[in-house]
């Protein structure tokens, strides 16, 4: 049977204003941080994700790309556990521009202290001879639920 250990949310923004600091050009940008907590979890925990990012392409003359990273653990004990990425075209017709993603990791160890942490970093590459800011827009958000069978 399968038990639902903890569930947590991220949000960075609601999308309502522009977000500071801006990316930085080739710069992992942590956006999202949660630690799930449990006791006793069971022989296999499974972690499901999800997230939203969305930022505006108006300022850029070239095509961009913004790449997601998520991340089990802290310091020097990261694991990476999901990757994705999508181009953001330079075009006012295409923006915003809305990454949505979903992942999963399973037969995670259970840790010792009992909380399961996972960080979220945006990455965004874009020609440098051409600088932009303020493009973050929002909303940006990751959430994680931890499961384990019985």
């Amino acid at each position: 049977m399968v038990q639902t250990l903890d569930a947590r949310t991220s949000q960075g923004s609601n999308g309502h204003n522009i977000l500071t600091p801006s990316f930085t050009n080739g710069v992992p940008l942590l956006f999202a941080q949660v630690g799930l907590q449990f006791n006793n979890p069971g022989a296999f925990i499974r972690t499901f994700f999800s997230g939203v990012v969305e930022l505006t392409a108006s300022q850029l003359s070239t095509n961009g790309e913004l790449v997601i990273e998520v991340y089990r653990d802290l310091g020097s004990s990261q694991h990476l556990v999901y990757r994705a990425g999508t181009i953001v075209i330079a075009n006012e017709f295409f923006s915003p521009c809305v990454f949505k993603f979903t992942g999963s990791d399973f037969n995670v160890p259970p840790p010792v202290n009992g909380q399961l942490v996972y960080s979220v970093y945006a990455t965004f590459t874009f020609n440098p001879l051409f600088p932009v800011s303020n493009i973050r827009l929002g909303p940006e958000s990751f959430n994680a639920t931890v499961y384990s069978e019985e």
